[in-house]
């Protein structure tokens, strides 16, 4: 099983495995590799009865929830999920009340 995932930017995280959703790479991975780069996420490749077949296909705003070195998985593990509707929601609202609050010149802090 090999799979694929480029990233908004086009660059691309090949040979990678899956174990349940943490995806596996032998090469190192780092946080800054994602950084601004989750908006739109390919995930190409096959995944076996263990993997989440779910996960292949085109995903919108995504968000890294790990990423570090697993010796008991084999390398470096990171887990990307699509952020919930309501997560993307609730940030809208919070940044046009910060976007009205600065532009009628009102401080939301007091």
């Amino acid at each position: 099983m090999a799979i694929t995932i480029t990233l908004s930017d086009g660059s691309k995280l090949e040979g990678l495995s899956l174990n349940g959703n943490n995806f596996i790479s032998k090469n190192p991975i780092t946080e800054n590799i994602f950084k601004g780069k989750l908006s739109h996420v390919v995930i190409s490749g096959d995944v076996d009865a263990s993997g989440d077949a779910g996960l292949i296909g085109e995903h919108y705003n995504m968000e890294l929830r790990r990423c570090e070195l697993d010796e008991g998985l084999g390398g470096y593990a990171f887990v990307l999920r699509d952020i919930p509707a309501d997560k993307l929601a609730e940030a809208k609202i919070k940044s046009d009340i910060a976007y009205l609050s600065m532009m009628s010149g009102v401080d939301l802090d007091e």
